[in-house]
């Protein structure tokens, strides 16, 4: 059992290590005017840590490779869309000429992926009240009545109406307009009343106004969708006194150890072989305990 458990242990370990490491999409092999090279391509995501593609000094088919240069080239992506985006502005008219002072002709539009200049649309400006009150307003007129034979306020009304408010008598000026003579004397025979009615008319009126206006145009956006590495490295011809070229500058930050995905390859399948045959010879001594065991009984019954 410590042996199985052991063997197992391994085998994640090994599974662990292929996993950690990044796959390449193309490798290449190429001896170029006398250089034994072998390049492999990675495709990263933008802000990837390129260390961790660079291996140790390997061995493959004869060669001793090591780490010589690293190349990146990003792979930009370039899209563009119409957008609208909706300004609202608060005023205390209506006026559109007046409205129009206060809107920008244009926008800037970024959010953080598209960006671009967006213009006003005049056709789109909408303007609505933000609210109501009651507002009183003073209503008055004058009537003249008359002819009258006389300056009775009977012959005056004491309210009349005007825009459908009804007012009320505020002041009667009486004028004489016609005389008789009595005696030696002119005496007043006809007069008439200059009447006066005020009041008070009550109607809506927008506390303040309300503007909508729309910004369309295109935008852009021009990004790194992903990155692609070559590494290279240099191979010498096992047993070669050639010296080993110096590493770069990725080398001198220190990366950790990996084992190469072949050779880790062949000891995960060597490992689960030695499992498969562990557990064929643990089902087979299971088995022959258990037969061991009912020959016994066979042997303790009673004749």
């Amino acid at each position: 059992m410590k042996r199985l458990l052991t063997c197992l242990l391994l085998a994640a370990a090994l599974v662990t290590n292929v996993c950690a490491l990044e796959v390449p999409t193309d490798t290449t092999i190429q001896n170029l005017n006398g250089s034994q090279q072998l390049i492999k391509t990675y495709t990263l995501p933008p802000g990837a840590d390129p260390r961790q593609l660079v291996e140790e000094p390997f061995e493959l088919e004869g060669w001793h490779y090591t780490f010589a240069d690293i190349v990146k080239e990003e792979n930009q992506v370039s899209d563009r869309k119409y957008d609208t985006e909706t300004v609202t502005l608060e005023t205390d008219t209506k006026d559109l000429g007046k409205i129009l002072e206060q809107l920008a002709a244009t926008l800037d539009y970024d959010d953080g992926t598209y960006s671009g200049v967006l213009n006003l649309d005049h056709t789109a400006i909408r303007t609505e009240a933000a609210g109501y009150t009651s507002q009183a307003r003073n209503v008055s007129v004058t009537k003249t009545i008359g002819p009258l034979d006389r300056n009775d306020m009977s012959y005056v009304p004491a309210t009349t109406v005007k825009d459908g408010v009804t007012l009320s008598l505020s002041g009667v000026d009486w004028q004489v307009i016609g005389t008789d003579l009595v005696g030696d004397d002119l005496a007043p025979a006809s007069y008439q009343a200059v009447a006066t009615y005020s009041g008070k008319s009550y109607h809506r009126v927008a506390t303040g106004y309300i503007t909508s206006a729309n910004y369309v145009g295109e935008v852009s956006r021009n990004d790194v969708e992903s990155v692609t590495y070559k590494v290279t490295y240099l191979g010498t011809e096992s047993g070669s006194s050639t010296p080993v070229p110096e590493r770069g500058s990725i080398r001198a930050a220190g990366l950790p150890g990996k084992v190469f995905p072949y050779a880790l390859g062949v000891l995960a399948a060597g490992t689960v072989a030695v499992l498969g045959v562990l557990l064929f010879r643990s089902r087979r001594t299971l088995r022959q305990l258990q037969e061991e065991d009912l020959e016994d009984e066979t042997e303790e019954e009673p004749k």
